[in-house]
């Protein structure tokens, strides 16, 4: 796990004397919702006296962040000069949102017959990233006419993909709108669909996609796919049901036939008559 270090300025609220116990260091693992982590807090007795009855406790106020085990720990001296390390495990719960959260600490001994506290907050940041997946479809499109490509940008991550960015590009369809759309946020668990109106030049169209999108660090990312889809010819759309056949040419012979056997007809007919 990546780790965030936090140095701490520790109020002191025993004011009588400068306490001899230091926090020299936080470490706090950063998570992913659902995920553990760990807390560990190293101190270090500096004074010229030891320290008794030491004790370290959190206070995991939101009920979305829990401890795993104890969230206090004891320590019944800490002699001068001496350092000590206190962990701590913690669980985020799924439906955390990504973000950063505060856990209160206190630390309370005793230093000359004297009951010393301090305290402070560590903050815990809750991170995770998008999960992009570029879907593209088309619904019976045929080569040479006017058609729709539908173009399907799913979050499957448990972070939000904000400021998203939409490129689409192909050498074999002829995009009659903008090629490039901006999308806004796609949320966790969610998706957007772009439409681009086209046409269709071969059977097998590799279309490419750029998509850009800045995740939870606020850094621009970018994700490049392609996919291969289907268009048909107007013959084959006709054997398929796509295209209903068109008959006019049939009509239209069938009419032109009548009427050359009308015209024999009369001319037979006239024919028969003079003689």
């Amino acid at each position: 796990m990546n780790k965030v270090l936090i140095l701490m300025a520790l109020t002191v609220l025993s004011l009588g004397f400068a306490s001899s116990l230091s926090v020299e260091s936080v470490t706090v693992d950063t998570v992913s919702p659902g995920g553990e982590g760990i807390i560990r807090i190293d101190v270090e007795n500096d004074g010229n006296q030891d320290i008794e009855l030491l004790s370290v406790k959190l206070d995991f106020a939101n009920p979305n962040i829990i401890p795993i085990g104890s969230s206090e720990e004891f320590l019944n001296s800490l002699e001068e000069d001496e350092e000590e390390s206190f962990v701590f495990r913690f669980r985020v719960s799924n439906t955390l949102p990504v973000g950063t959260y505060s856990v209160d600490y206190s630390i309370i001994y005793e230093e000359g017959n004297e009951e010393i506290e301090q305290s402070g907050t560590i903050g815990i940041v809750v991170s995770a990233e998008p999960e992009i997946e570029i879907a593209a479809n088309v619904q019976n499109a045929i080569i040479g006419e006017q058609a729709k490509l539908d173009v399907r940008v799913i979050n499957k991550g448990l972070a939000d993909a904000r400021f998203v960015y939409l490129t689409v590009e192909s050498d074999d369809i002829t995009i009659l709108s903008e090629n490039s759309e901006y999308i806004g946020t796609i949320d966790s668990d969610d998706f957007e669909t772009s439409s681009f109106d086209v046409i269709y030049n071969t059977k097998f169209p590799a279309i490419f996609f750029k998509l850009t999108y800045k995740d939870f660090d606020n850094i621009e990312q970018e994700i490049t796919d392609t996919a291969s889809l289907r268009a048909y010819t107007k013959q084959e759309a006709v054997e398929k049901g796509i295209l209903k056949k068109n008959n006019a040419t049939i009509y239209v012979g069938i009419a032109i036939l009548l009427l050359v056997v009308w015209f024999i007809y009369r001319r037979v007919r006239r024919s028969r008559k003079k003689e």
